[in-house]
């Protein structure tokens, strides 16, 4: 009873909070992964105020995904890498607000870390970022 209790408000809070979904694609982020997807969600929009004001919102999320896909291709199967992201984050001079191991910390969970010459290289498609970057 008292669980049910406790999940029904930790529902509710989730729901009613400006983060970015806890529950991105199905799963269920950590605290540390929702705090730095609500970072990253936070340095963003407040360059978006500041440099694109009069665009679109959801037009901005789109050149920023497009901006750090790993292929030069913006399409259906685009993927974001850790380093296109902190690439991003140069280019808007925000770089230093960001450390590498949050972003992986977001990475990690969302993404697929296929493994590569024994490096697992985690990326998440276009839409998926699309999505964590969005308030909700």
């Amino acid at each position: 009873m008292i669980s049910t209790i406790v999940s029904s408000s930790l529902l509710r809070l989730a729901a009613s909070s400006s983060a970015p979904s806890a529950a991105l694609v199905g799963r269920q982020l950590s605290m540390t992964a929702t705090q730095s997807a609500s970072k990253l969600s936070s340095i963003l929009e407040e360059y978006r105020a500041q440099n694109y004001a009069m665009e679109l919102p959801r037009r901005f999320r789109q050149d920023i995904v497009k901006a750090a896909c790993s292929s030069r291709q913006y399409n259906a199967h685009a993927t974001v890498s850790a380093d296109g992201i902190e690439s991003v984050l140069q280019n808007i001079g925000a770089g230093n607000r960001m450390s590498r191991s949050e972003i992986d910390e977001i990475l990690n969970e969302v993404g697929v870390c296929p493994v590569n010459d024994g490096n697992a290289q985690c990326v998440i498609s276009a839409s998926q970022m699309i999505e964590l970057i969005s308030k909700h």
